[in-house]
């Protein structure tokens, strides 16, 4: 609801977000925090915000309309700017929960696909520390140029990447949503 009314009343001032920021002393993505409901002005800035847009704060919050003609007393938007941040804070703390189990399923998957791909090659090094080196990946005999070698193809390099990437990357999520 704020946040139309700004969108709206800023429009009907003929003011562009970064002309609005510039009458209050903000940067304009304030000004567009405000207008995509990402965050709510304090109750000083919410007064500036209606000079600058020739309103009043109770018009900005939707307090003035047909079924409330009278103006808000200072208590009341107050009380309105509280449920308005208190709203906020629980959407930020939902996102922040999402963040967090994604951040856990990245790290997890990346575990998963990395112990996947480093298995076997550790397989293959302890059993090479128990044959010997010669026989190691010989089939049928060596007798010359009809010996078969069969070796392993290393390690798959792109996977191993992309999700050492993803589990780094889901270690930095998981610090950045922590509670604080």
């Amino acid at each position: 609801m704020l946040s139309d009314n700004i969108k709206r009343l800023r429009s009907a001032a003929g003011l562009s977000q970064e002309e609005l920021a510039g009458k209050l002393h903000v940067v304009r993505q304030t000004i567009s925090k405000w207008e995509k409901g990402l965050s709510v002005p304090d109750a000083d800035m919410l007064i500036a915000l209606a000079q600058a847009l020739d309103s009043s704060p109770a018009e900005l919050l939707g307090a003035v309309g047909e079924e409330n003609p009278g103006p808000v007393q200072a208590g009341e938007l107050a009380g309105q700017l509280a449920e308005l941040n208190a709203k906020l804070a629980e959407q930020l703390e939902k996102d922040r929960r999402l963040r967090r189990i994604l951040s856990i399923a990245a790290v997890a998957a990346a575990c998963l696909v990395l112990l996947a791909q480093l298995l076997p090659r550790l397989h293959s090094f302890f059993t090479g520390l128990y044959l010997s080196r010669a026989n190691l990946g010989i089939i049928g005999g060596a007798d010359g140029p009809t010996a078969i070698y069969v070796g392993s193809s290393g390690p798959n390099w792109p996977v191993l990447v992309i999700f050492s990437a993803l589990f780094i990357l889901g270690i930095l999520g998981l610090f950045r949503t922590r509670k604080r």
